[in-house]
């Protein structure tokens, strides 16, 4: 499906408003496609008020959504190999019940996926004119994210 970054946005805050813990959502593509975007997007819809930098040197953000639980927005772009995962509490991060994970490249999470997941692919259409294409999935026993189709593998 190909997409504005607008609608990407507001698609994300549907996601955001509907989705409930635990939920993790894994967001893969390029530099620039919009995954930072999208989980703004998300975390916003869930109730976070708060300014969300990116997550690239801090690795992970914990936003609380004003009584619904929290978000957790995680970067793993710098990490070199999953085994790094525990040096920031990945465990934790995936295990907690109240909250709804949002992890750009989670590819590098390796076989520390959590089993029942979504992913959203984000890349750019290639048209010049801004558009992005999404590619969403589930794995596991998860409900489809709002508003698009779902492939099950």
């Amino acid at each position: 499906m190909k997409v504005t970054e607008a609608e990407l946005a507001a698609w994300g805050r549907r996601v955001g408003s509907e989705v409930r813990a635990p939920a993790f959502i894994g967001l893969s593509g390029p530099l620039g496609a919009g995954k930072s975007v999208l989980a703004r997007a998300v975390a916003e819809g869930a109730g976070v008020c708060d300014y969300m930098p990116s997550p690239t040197f801090n690795l992970v953000f914990r936003y609380e959504t004003g009584g619904k639980g929290a978000v957790i927005h995680a970067d793993l772009y710098r990490l070199r190999s999953p085994e790094e995962l525990a040096g920031i509490g990945w465990d934790d991060v995936v295990g907690d019940e109240e909250v709804i994970v949002l992890v750009e490249w989670p590819e590098r999470a390796g076989p520390h996926l959590p089993a029942e997941r979504w992913e959203v692919h984000l890349r750019y259409a290639g048209d010049g004119k801004g558009l992005r294409e999404l590619d969403v999935q589930s794995f596991g026993d998860v409900p489809p994210l709002p508003g698009f189709a779902v492939r099950v593998l």
